[in-house]
């Protein structure tokens, strides 16, 4: 186990992917469960503060140290199964999520809770319950994590498999790899059923992994995850497609989630239904046009789209598509339609330049 004190080595784990800055006296580096344990420990016994930390790809400052120590999850990094019958991983917390799916992709595989940073660690998916493009159609991380291994702050070990502990109405009991017992009163909040990672989650006869996925670190540390995986899609149509007015482009939104919840509920193969639905107004447009000179400069809204599609839909799929462009006045000339699997991470990288963009433009004028 590596531990590093001075501050010349270190100052890339003060802060995250927003600038946001923080200090710490030192950063260790477990390359086991059993490291955890022993890090966690002293630190309960001495009082020090400890901040979890994956590669800092985030936006709301969760892996900024305010003192004590950082705990960085990226020599936890082991692949450890994958099983392709049960369609199912499971992983360390430092497995990239650019590495897991370059691995399941020729297993034929698919894991949909992409939040489009590919540099991300799994853990911190989990940890934050982290959501993307794909979200709309498949819910965020939360949907896909099937068990997980967790240090809790004293060094206990908790283990949990989805489907096997719930709360009874709003009293939870945890039975920790020691065999002690912990027993959890959960605060009866109103929690929304559309995306909402503010909190924990809390909710009446919960499964107890739930309150862990989401919680940022603040419960636990996460050295070993379960993921669901699916079978892979045999093909996905990807557009960005650009509209005159952003009154065009949020119509074109608002019928398309109308028809895909229509083609969900009807169990359709050949209506639209969107895997990925994402809005870009002026002002994103406007701040990314020095990047992609080719946005037209008429635009002043677009929208990008996937949905995934066979052989014996694709005609047909894109042809609603199609009809539905054309009755919300898109420019069908000069947007982007992605002919292959670059340019489709090329759309990957337009969504998620606006994010990086912002945080450029806040660091380079001292804003934060």
């Amino acid at each position: 186990m590596i531990t590093k004190t001075e501050q010349n080595e270190i100052q890339d784990y003060l802060k995250d992917a927003s600038n946001t800055k923080g200090f710490c006296e030192a950063v260790v580096y477990p390359e086991s469960s059993d490291d955890v344990v022993t890090i966690l420990k002293k630190a309960n016994d001495d009082k020090i503060k400890v901040t979890v930390c994956g590669n800092r790809t985030g936006l709301s400052g969760g892996c900024v140290p305010d003192g004590g120590i950082v705990l960085s999850t990226e020599k936890l990094n082991d692949i450890l199964e994958i099983n392709e019958e049960k369609k199912y991983a499971v992983v360390e917390p430092g497995v990239l999520l650019s590495d897991f799916l370059q691995i399941i992709k020729p297993l034929n595989l698919y894991y949909p809770p992409d939040p489009t940073e590919l540099n991300c660690f799994l853990g911190g998916t989990v940890a934050t319950n982290a959501s993307g493009s794909k979200t709309f159609k498949y819910g965020t991380t939360r949907n896909f994590v099937l068990g997980l291994e967790i240090i809790l702050p004293t060094g206990d070990q908790l283990i949990l498999e989805r489907g096997h502990i719930f709360a009874d109405n709003y009293d939870l009991s945890l039975t920790l790899s020691s065999g002690r017992k912990i027993n959890l009163r959960i605060p009866p909040a109103k929690i929304l059923i559309t995306k909402n990672n503010a909190g924990y989650f809390c909710r009446k006869d919960m499964d107890a992994i739930d309150l862990f996925i989401g919680s940022e670190g603040t419960l636990g540390v996460i050295t070993k995850i379960k993921l669901k995986l699916l079978t892979a899609p045999e093909m996905i149509l990807s557009s960005v497609i650009f509209f005159n007015s952003e009154e065009d482009g949020l119509n074109f939104v608002e019928q398309a989630r109308d028809e895909s919840y229509k083609s969900r509920k009807n169990k359709s193969d050949f209506g639209i239904n969107a895997l990925s639905l994402e809005y870009f107004d002026n002002n994103s447009l406007n701040f990314l046009s020095a990047d992609y000179p080719n946005i037209p400069v008429e635009a002043n809204s677009a929208v990008w789209f996937e949905q995934e599609t066979d052989e014996h839909s694709q005609d047909k799929i894109t042809e609603e598509w199609m009809s539905l462009i054309e009755k919300h006045s898109g420019n069908l000339e000069n947007s982007w339609i992605a002919m292959n699997e670059k340019d489709k991470l090329h759309f990957v990288e337009f969504r998620h330049r606006i994010s990086a963009k912002v945080n450029d433009f806040i660091s380079s004028r001292n804003l934060q």
